[in-house]
């Protein structure tokens, strides 16, 4: 009877405190392979985030094997040279928005019979050549993740012109998607349901709203928090930064505190002190990612820090961390737990902004080197002489004059490439550094704790 209840206790805390477990292990090596959304690299960056500061004993390294354009044919034909090159533990793959065709849609349903042909066809490639990529992946020993793709916006009443009928291709790709993941047991993560589900709720009272931009197909801050956090929740990350829990029984060696150490525990006339030290750190967010907080339970379900204080007599409490002010709380409020990575001013709060501006250096480097990838890649892959800087601008230049004269975005690519192309070497050796040094600033800190009775 014992036992039972002993493991009745067990199970009940568990409920309650979600153990730290992590997808990505310590060493792993994640390649996040698509087009322009993984390019532009903004979701799995904020997903790298959430790693560094969450498991900061336990480094992993995200590579950004994204090159915008590209569609399956493209993936499967870097495979070797852009992404097993990096030695992935796991390769995260999102493909689909090019491979769709979109040219092939237009603001009116079609019944040409050519052209839902040349749809259907399209499909057809897109299934033949992910299949592919997974078995290639699977037999190099590399566990594979699938993300169904992010939509294409053909519902918001913007000015863009629209594509109709290619969200719903989209939608085939991802449960075709659903399909492989089955037949190999692999894990996916569903971005197509969760955002064109917010999209509709957003658009019945603004029908020029949208979760992505306003070319109805990359997402902006929004989008790619939505993405994070459909990640994170899918693969079952933890809510938990910590619960600091702390009560006079604890004094006697029972604490019901997780991911985190309390010592030096002083209870006295005017209120608590101690010390602790937690495992992690809150989850930082930037302005423009506050539209995402109201859409996503983000913070309910990924960013608890909690504070629970019991045995305080009732009325009003100053906490300090460190010495600085934090804020006032009710002795009902800390009974019930405050969430403190709502905080801004807490020096855990402050120590992870810390590390997201080095994580925004990294990001900024791995740009350059994902310039260097896509003119190499795409357009200087088969040109004899790409050795010679001088000769492959020239050829570059003389291309694009050719076939795209108008083409902003790759005339600006170009020029970022004559500038970054010469220090490959040296970049390559930044990123490694800070992706070391993100993990050294997030290391965990001690602070002391004070709450002290407003009551006079």
């Amino acid at each position: 009877m014992k036992t039972k209840f002993t493991l009745f206790v067990i199970l009940l805390f568990c409920i309650v405190f979600d153990t730290p477990a992590q997808l990505f292990k310590k060493g792993d090596r994640v390649c996040f392979v698509g087009n322009s959304i993984t390019h532009a690299g903004e979701f799995h960056h904020n997903i790298l985030q959430y790693y560094v500061t969450r498991f900061p004993e336990s480094p992993v390294a995200f590579y950004n094997c994204g090159i915008s354009g590209d569609v399956t044919g493209g993936v499967l034909n870097r495979l070797e040279s852009d992404v097993l090159v990096h030695k992935p533990t796991h390769a995260v793959i999102m493909i689909g928005m090019n491979d769709v065709m979109r040219y092939l849609y237009g603001s009116a349903i079609t019944l040409s019979a050519d052209t839902l042909k040349k749809r259907e066809n399209s499909l057809v490639v897109y299934r033949k050549n992910l299949d592919s990529i997974v078995r290639i992946l699977i037999d190099k020993k590399v566990s594979v993740i699938l993300q169904k793709p992010s939509i294409f916006d053909q519902t918001a009443k913007i000015a863009r012109p629209n594509n109709l009928g290619v969200n719903d291709a989209l939608k085939t790709c991802a449960d075709y998607m659903q399909t492989l993941a089955d037949k190999y047991k692999l894990q996916t993560v569903d971005y197509w349901s969760i955002m064109t589900e917010i999209n509709k709720t957003i658009q019945q009272k603004d029908s020029s709203a949208t979760v992505v931009g306003a070319d109805r197909i990359h997402p902006g801050a929004t989008g790619n928090l939505i993405m994070a956090y459909q990640f994170l929740r899918t693969t079952k990350s933890p809510t938990y930064i910590s619960k600091i829990a702390v009560a006079k029984n604890a004094m006697k060696g029972k604490s019901a505190s997780a991911n985190c150490t309390v010592t030096k525990l002083k209870y006295n006339a005017k209120g608590v002190e101690f010390i602790c030290k937690e495992n992690a750190l809150p989850f930082t967010f930037s302005e423009s990612q506050k539209t995402g907080l109201s859409l996503v339970p983000i913070m309910q379900e990924l960013n608890q820090e909690i504070l629970q204080v019991s045995d305080l007599t009732f009325g009003n409490y100053e906490l300090r961390i460190d010495s600085t002010l934090i804020g006032i709380f009710s002795s009902e409020e800390l009974l019930q737990g405050v969430n403190l990575a709502s905080l801004i001013k807490t020096p855990q709060y402050r120590q992870s902004e810390t590390v997201k501006k080095e994580l925004t250096k990294l990001w900024e480097n791995e740009a350059k080197l994902r310039t260097i990838s896509y003119m190499d890649i795409k357009y200087l892959n088969d040109f004899k002489n790409k050795s010679d800087l001088n000769l492959s601008v020239a050829y570059l230049d003389s291309l694009f004059t050719a076939k795209f004269p108008t083409n902003t975005y790759l005339k600006t690519q170009m020029q970022k490439y004559k500038v970054v192309k010469p220090n490959a070497k040296m970049l390559e050796k930044e990123a490694d550094e800070l992706r070391s040094r993100v993990y050294q600033l997030a290391q965990p800190v001690s602070h002391r704790f004070m709450l002290v009775s407003k009551e006079r």
